[in-house]
């Protein structure tokens, strides 16, 4: 398992500064659930860690372009605007789900790892106590945002990844990798005084619960419901996969 991210120096900072660098939040849900005990939190602690470096640099993300800040149960990650934004999200945001599922399909739910990670874009500037600049204010009303707890508490989902509009008009929409751009949802958030749009993806949501079969709004009409499994493939008139037959 990788070191936990220690605090680098503020004045590793200063040839950034005033500068328009790339800041990313994460944050683990539910980390203080009283369910969990300090030995839990210590392995979560370790395993998110981890996982973040090791997706640091995986998407060729080098540590002397990283200023990082441990926040207990997350990380503040500066990085260099020599670092092009964009790998921040793809490859970042795939390496982060993979690891994640990977780690979750074996956990116990004391040491499950939901994390939720912000990103935005700005100056950042150090000062003798560590940073300073609304860009790091913004990025953490992101990551609070009360549509990304929902969300990720009711789908189960390993990630949750929110942008901003700028980091999704200038980034996120040009992307023709892995990660499809329509796979990001707009939302609207209230954090505080901050009210703002939003970009919002999901990763790993295979605990997503089912939504409930409609009814069908004919009362003469069909009373059941066909629930296909698998592979579909439609051919003409002929539907053909696994199906289940729910009758009312």
């Amino acid at each position: 398992m990788e070191a936990p991210l220690d605090r680098a120096p503020a004045g590793a900072l200063a040839p950034w500064s005033g500068l328009n660098c790339s800041v990313l939040f994460c944050d683990v849900a539910g980390f203080g659930d009283p369910s969990r005990d300090d030995e839990d939190r210590q392995v979560v602690r370790d395993v998110t860690y981890g996982i973040l470096l090791s997706a640091l640099a995986a998407s060729d993300v080098p540590p002397a372009d990283t200023y990082r800040e441990d926040r207990g149960d997350g990380a503040l990650v500066i990085v260099s605007p020599a670092v092009p934004t964009a790998s921040l999200i793809d490859p970042l945001a795939g390496h982060l789900a993979v690891a994640l599922r990977r780690h979750n399909h074996r956990a116990s739910a004391a040491v499950r790892v939901q994390l939720r990670a912000a990103l935005h874009v700005g100056p950042v500037t150090p000062d003798a106590e560590g940073l300073n600049g609304q860009v790091i204010i913004q990025t953490a009303r992101l990551m609070e945002a009360p549509v990304l707890k929902t969300a990720l508490a009711e789908t189960g989902a390993d990630l949750g990844f929110i942008v901003s509009s700028f980091v999704y008009d200038a980034y996120v929409a040009h992307l023709h990798g892995p990660i499809d751009p329509r796979a990001f949802e707009r939302v609207t958030l209230t954090v505080k005084e901050t009210t703002t749009e939003a970009w919002m993806y999901l990763a790993g949501t295979a605990n997503r619960p089912a939504a409930p079969a409609p009814r069908s709004p004919d009362p003469d009409g069909p009373q059941g419901t066909t629930v296909f499994s698998g592979d579909v493939q439609v051919r003409g008139d002929l539907v053909l996969g696994n199906k289940i037959t729910h009758n009312r």
